[in-house]
């Protein structure tokens, strides 16, 4: 059979996002009931990982031109993430400073390689308008399975079994980065990114910035939502339930999007992702019912997966071609780099004072801003 684009952009996605699902639900977990740090510190550890993604995500990415460069770079990183957990599950009893190093380490390292894939899926895909989410889905199916097999075999074989499964997953996806073409079809004219240029975009940056602001939103949930629910007294399979309805949502979504016509629709999509984003985490900090909770997961069909899609969009439509790949990679380092961060701080500390849960109340206000910068968006861009 004839390998075609679409399967590599698949297997791309596919591969990947096991390993962030491995990285927002469970990463966490581990280093909460294995290393035996707190929320708290959690959350300093991821927090310091998102300040330095924007720097990283830059350093890494701006001087990539072609295929041969990305696929190159993205071996590397994935090779030298694979090694680490290799390393940790030789350990016995991993030293609490080498364990909060190396989770350190393999964040940092690992958060320029979804702006590299979302780069190479635009760079492959001639038809993004009618094809991006149906390529997409691969992603979001692969994080449903992860969360859902991970989650059965950590509650199986116990916490402790975690890197071991991190080591099988990334040798899936370090062999599909050698499917990534050497060299384009077509030669283009190679010119250098330009971030000046990026930065005086005023429009580009109030998307970035009101889509991120809902993104990190997602603080509360990603990095912390699994232990609040563990203190809820769901186990880990009711937990992958959770997070697996949500991202059937998005599937849902993703499906259907390439048949919407979102040029006139835009700004008032980045409105309704704000209002629908605020009352998702409200619910869920006011409702502790398990089936009530599944129903409120399909609200990430919305507050994830149109926020990305939006942006995604934006970059495709309005970015010139040398600068998408640095758009991009701004959009990840601001969104689940630096004001993620901030809300993953904010959200480590709610843990404090028997108040579990609030963190999700201040996700919602964040949201409500995103709201009113877009509202006004008149006065905010002259």
């Amino acid at each position: 059979m004839k390998i075609t684009h679409n399967h590599r952009i698949v297997s791309l996605y596919f591969t990947i996002f096991i390993l962030v699902s491995l990285n927002t639900v469970y990463l966490p977990v581990w280093l909460n009931e294995v290393i035996n740090l707190n929320t708290q510190q959690i959350g300093l550890l991821i927090g310091a990982v998102g300040f330095l993604k924007i720097f990283s995500n830059f350093l890494i990415t701006k001087n990539m031109e072609n295929l041969r460069s990305k696929r190159l770079v993205t071996s590397l990183i994935t090779f030298f993430i694979f090694c680490s957990f290799i390393f940790i599950a030789l350990q016995k009893n991993i030293n609490v400073t080498l364990a909060i190093f190396l989770s350190f380490f393999i964040l940092l390292i690992f958060a320029p390689l979804l702006p590299i894939i979302e780069n190479i899926n635009t760079s492959l895909n001639k038809s993004f308008f009618k094809s991006y989410g149906k390529l997409r889905i691969s992603g979001s199916i692969a994080f449903c399975l992860g969360v859902f097999l991970v989650g059965f075999c950590l509650d199986e074989f116990g916490t402790n079994s975690f890197p071991k499964l991190y080591i099988f997953f990334s040798l899936f996806f370090l062999m599909s980065t050698f499917l990534i073409p050497n060299e384009e079809e077509r030669q283009k004219a190679q010119h250098k990114s330009n971030i000046i240029k990026l930065l005086k975009n005023k429009k580009f940056l109030l998307v970035i910035f009101s889509c991120g602001l809902v993104l990190a939103s997602h603080a509360m949930y990603y990095s912390f939502s699994a232990i609040y629910w563990r203190n809820l007294e769901f186990n880990l399979f009711q937990i992958g339930i959770l997070w697996f309805w949500g991202v059937f949502a998005e599937i849902i979504f993703f499906l259907l999007i390439d048949k919407i016509k979102m040029r006139n629709l835009f700004f008032k999509a980045i409105i309704f992702v704000g209002v629908m984003s605020s009352l998702r985490w409200i619910m869920t900090y006011f409702f502790t019912s398990f089936s009530l909770l599944v129903l409120i997961q399909s609200l990430h069909a919305f507050t994830f997966g149109l926020s990305h899609y939006l942006v995604i969009y934006y970059i495709h439509t309005n970015i010139s071609e040398n600068n998408k790949l640095l758009a991009i990679s701004l959009y990840h380092a601001l969104s689940s780099g630096t004001m993620m961060t901030i809300l993953t701080i904010f959200a480590g500390f709610s843990f404090n004072n028997d108040t579990n849960g609030i963190g999700f109340l201040v996700m919602a206000i964040f949201c409500l801003i995103s709201t009113f910068l877009v509202y006004f968006r008149g006065y905010i861009l002259k």
